[in-house]
């Protein structure tokens, strides 16, 4: 029995110390992930709901709370409380200060989905709308996508912004339509029926010129 017992402890460390690499393993994953995506220096449209802030947030939250656990695993009982213990103060702070050391979302919030409005001729590109709710108003934000299948851009511009506030704003102010006249020329519509053109360029998605209702 003393011998059984005399084995079992050293296997028992084993598989603490295995799990504590793999928590940590995962860990390292998980937050090189998600600030990848949050940089997104290539605009990749798969990547743009992983670099949410709110996601980035919970993630570092999640990443405290796990290495608290790993070092639970491994140290003896006085450092493994201390370590759980740092590990809920860190988790704590992520979670409250995560956002702010991100900064504020364009628009002061997230956008709530997407719509494509316009398909190029050549079905090379198309101009999708977003919706950033706000308190007592919101915004209408057109911009140009490649579609490119998992290689998908969206431009770092807004093609056109309208301003939507809760008492609203008459035709002329209000997004109507959007359309490509050709491959890289795209025209926007108020639903007064008034139209706007611009150009821009395939390989960066810029636009030439842009348009403003009511936006900053």
């Amino acid at each position: 029995m003393i011998e059984r017992g005399i084995e079992q402890r050293p296997m028992n460390i084993v598989r603490r110390r295995v799990m504590a690499v793999v928590l940590t393993g995962l860990v390292v994953v998980a937050v090189s992930a998600v600030l990848v995506a949050w940089r997104n220096p290539w605009h990749y449209v798969h990547l743009m709901p992983f670099g949410r802030s709110s996601v980035v947030a919970a993630v570092l939250f999640a990443a405290s709370v796990l290495l608290g656990i790993a070092g639970w695993l491994v140290l003896r009982p006085a450092l493994a409380r201390a370590a759980v213990v740092v590990a809920t103060v860190l988790a704590l702070m992520a979670a409250c200060s995560g956002v702010e050391f991100l900064g504020p979302p364009l628009y002061g919030a997230e956008p709530d989905g997407d719509e494509v409005v316009a398909l190029s001729p050549g079905g090379s590109f198309e101009v999708v709308l977003l919706h950033y709710p706000e308190f007592m108003a919101g915004f209408d934000v057109l911009r140009i996508r490649s579609r490119e299948g998992l290689r998908r851009r969206e431009a770092n511009q807004d093609l056109a912004c309208f301003a939507t506030p809760f008492d609203g704003l008459g035709p002329e102010g209000t997004f109507g339509t959007a359309r490509f006249l050709s491959d890289h020329e795209i025209e926007v519509r108020t639903e007064a029926g008034q139209p706007w053109t611009t150009r821009f360029d395939p390989r960066t998605l810029l636009a030439v010129s842009t348009l403003s209702h009511g936006c900053q």
